[in-house]
């Protein structure tokens, strides 16, 4: 588990070895030329044509665009043809890819227009001048939280959702402010929802869950897989006696268009009953084990727990502050041996942040437990959150995400907003699903990084949101950049990808220490050079800033010591 973390970063000038980095300029022309993979930075430009010319359409012949159902309904209903139902012209479309050597996303026959991702502003300008480009607005720009600030953070979410992603909106409805502080909406607009993925909930009773429309879909689609009653094992169906599982479920897995759309939409739910809706025993814990055991025999991927133990009914069964070592109670060893048979534990920090107990709850203090506090709707901590650290110095909680005024599906058919990490351990666990689909070949504790590495406050985590909020999108590309980015000998990745004035290098190996590194652009002029490295329990860290210095375009980042050395390429936009 990562410890408290100090700047040890030190920054020197050295000599260059010409052959050495000829030879590994070599390589990188090679790899960028052979290896096929994709350098797209994530920047989505809207593109209106002036016209639709010389259209091999004709009005007079609609079943050449338009299928028999439709013609048939526009008949029945006596609505005619329009030049808004010929198609865009391709040859408009094929002149815009052959200038950019971009990717269309989406093509609008009634805007005249396509969206299309693009590397460099400077592009969008040339298409702009093309005879038949009537207009080029910028429509999404992923940029990323710079993980030492949260600032970044607000701003980004200081955007008008209805201006700039008008386009592309899934009608996520009440909850939208919740996933889209996490930029979870950006791994659904890349189709990634959870499909596939095994997502274990324990909880006290999902009443009506059987029968809300906000889980319609999911049940007409089986994908509520399997049902068991760990507390009341005759109880013969756990959608009774409590409703705290139908709101949490909600905020994952609802599918209800205009009103909630959940972080994990996609995915496949297993609804295990270990807490008793009355009173508070020890004996919880026991049926938690139960369930997580159970879960590993079913091969599930993820659990989330909305589930918390410190004080009991009987004080004798209380736990301690210093029980919270991740290595006390049962339930917190039964975590990490769930994390370590290849679960991702997803906990909740608890609601004590107010009380004479403060702190964390177990098993969310499990060292590879993946712990979620909760903010608000500004991205400020939610004062009942639980505080960190685990009583053996652990950051806790790992992450944070929007836990006060959450949207969630009420038992009444409406959407409601509630309080508490119940709410954003949720959050955070279906957006793990939607990583899982993407990487289904990423180990749980990859998976577990990632989120964290991606978060506001990854280089100067706290005791009240830890590392902060996590960007899902960062996390992506910090995942992608495993696969996809990496050549050589260090074990390490790059975010984030595209960058603007800072990038950060993640070591895998925390004993690496003084690494040289320098940045080439795509002629092979070196165009930076020094040695620096942070160090912690877990990672070894380079922070580069300075980079607006650079023209935007493609650069390499050589690393190098001790005879060993890596290439790692990244954007500057």
């Amino acid at each position: 588990m990562i410890g408290s973390m100090r700047l040890q970063c030190g920054m020197a000038m050295r000599p260059v070895n010409s052959d050495f980095y000829a030879y590994l300029l070599i390589i990188l022309v090679f790899f960028f030329q052979f290896s096929g993979i994709s350098q797209t930075a994530p920047d989505k430009y809207w593109i209106q044509f002036s016209d639709k010319n010389n259209s091999p359409f004709s009005l007079s012949s609609p079943e050449q665009f338009l299928s028999k159902e439709c013609i048939d309904r526009r008949i029945r209903q006596g609505i005619g043809f329009d030049e808004l139902d010929v198609p865009v012209n391709d040859s408009y479309v094929q002149q815009v890819t052959e200038l950019c050597n971009c990717e269309v996303h989406q093509i609008s026959k009634w805007f005249n227009a396509i969206t299309v991702s693009l590397s460099d502003s400077l592009i969008a300008q040339q298409i702009a001048t093309l005879p038949f480009v009537l207009n080029v607005k910028s429509v999404r720009k992923i940029k990323p939280a710079d993980p030492a600030d949260t600032k970044n953070v607000i701003a980004k979410n200081g955007v008008n959702f209805s201006e700039q992603y008008c386009e592309e909106f899934l009608p996520y409805g009440e909850g939208f402010r919740q996933i889209e502080m996490l930029n979870g909406h950006l791994l659904h607009e890349l189709q990634f929802t959870g499909k596939g993925v095994r997502v274990a909930q324990f909880d006290s009773g999902w009443n009506l869950t059987d029968q809300l429309p906000a889980f319609a879909k999911l049940r007409e689609e089986g994908r509520i897989a399997m049902t068991r009653d760990f507390v009341f094992p005759d109880s013969g169906s756990v959608y009774t006696l409590s409703n705290h599982g139908t709101f949490v479920l909600s905020t994952m897995a609802a599918w209800w268009p205009d009103s909630l759309i959940g972080t994990g939409p996609d995915a496949t739910y297993y609804l295990f009953r270990t807490e008793a809706p009355l009173g508070e025993n020890i004996v919880e814990e026991d049926n938690w084990v139960s369930a997580a055991e159970f879960s590993d025999s079913l091969g599930i991927d993820i659990i989330n727990s909305s589930l918390g133990y410190s004080l009991f009914d009987d004080p004798a069964m209380n736990h301690t502050y210093s029980d919270m070592d991740g290595n006390t109670t049962r339930c917190s060893i039964a975590a990490d041996i769930a994390s370590a048979k290849g679960i991702l534990v997803v906990n909740s920090a608890g609601n004590s942040g107010n009380s004479d107990w403060r702190y964390i709850t177990a098993p969310s203090d499990g060292d590879d437990v993946l712990c979620v506090g909760a903010v608000d709707a500004n991205e400020v901590k939610a004062g009942f959150s639980g505080f960190g650290p685990s009583s053996d110095g652990d950051i806790k909680p790992n992450v944070s995400a929007m836990g006060q005024a959450t949207a969630y599906a009420a038992l009444d058919s409406t959407v409601k907003t509630g309080n508490g990490t119940s709410f954003s351990s949720p959050v955070v666990a279906g957006l793990a699903a939607c990583l899982y689909e993407a990487f289904p070949g990423k180990t749980n504790y990859e998976i577990k990084r990632a989120i964290e590495a991606s978060a506001s406050r990854f280089l100067q985590p706290n005791d009240s949101i830890g590392y902060g909020i996590p960007d899902f999108m960062t996390a992506y590309q910090i995942l992608l950049g495993e696969e996809q980015l990496r050549i050589g000998d260090f074990d390490a990745t790059l975010f984030p990808n595209p960058c603007d004035n800072e990038l950060t290098v993640l070591l895998k190996d925390a004993s690496y220490c003084d690494v040289a590194y320098e940045i080439y652009d795509v002629s092979g002029k070196r165009v930076f050079e020094a040695i620096g490295m942070h160090q912690d329990k877990q990672y070894g860290i380079i922070k580069l800033t300075g980079l607006s210095q650079l023209r935007p375009g493609m650069y390499s980042l050589h690393l190098g010591r001790a005879g060993k050395h890596s290439v790692l390429n990244f954007i500057r936009r």
